[in-house]
């Protein structure tokens, strides 16, 4: 696994910082990649997987600035059924390495917050190849299942690979 030189911080989305989560925006022809950010609020607050999920957004935190959001939907009495359903860098802070920072940070977290936690999945668009190939560097790797929703690929993160995220 690579490091980051980023410092980033998961802070929990609540009424205090809502709002810095409507300024992002994603590159023109990214948009259709990941919960436009108030949808993906929404999808938490209305536990859009289940009573059985717990659905926790965070800003994504370098320094003073967020640089963009991270969604996940965990059910902490499973022992796969943890998905980071939503992550994105804003368009501006792309490029920088805040992705794999991100990444890493979430990952620490769910690890952490789980111990149950035996794998992690994601589901990506199959025409971000910039996300596949990040997550496939984290050691992510194609479940050969689709998304009910979006019918775009999966993936899952499993043994020494999320092991790695658990030191």
């Amino acid at each position: 696994m690579k490091s980051s030189q980023h410092k980033i911080i998961l802070e929990p989305i609540d009424r205090s910082n809502f709002l810095k989560l409507f300024n992002m925006q994603l590159r023109p022809e990214q948009t259709t990649f990941v919960t436009p950010p108030r949808w993906t609020l929404a999808r938490c607050y209305v536990r859009l997987f289940g009573d059985n999920f717990e659905h926790l957004p965070h800003l994504i935190r370098a320094g003073d600035a967020v640089v963009g959001y991270a969604t996940t939907a965990c059910d902490p009495n499973s022992h796969d059924n943890y998905w980071i359903d939503d992550i994105m860098i804003a368009a501006e802070h792309q490029g920088k390495g805040y992705g794999r920072a991100a990444m890493v940070e979430v990952l620490k977290m769910i690890a952490a917050r789980y111990p149950r936690c035996e794998a992690v999945q994601l589901t990506c668009f199959r025409t971000n190849l910039n996300a596949a190939a990040l997550y496939i560097s984290l050691g992510f790797r194609p479940t050969g299942g689709v998304d009910e929703e979006f019918g775009e690929p999966n993936y899952k993160l499993s043994g020494t690979a999320l092991a790695e995220f658990r030191k």
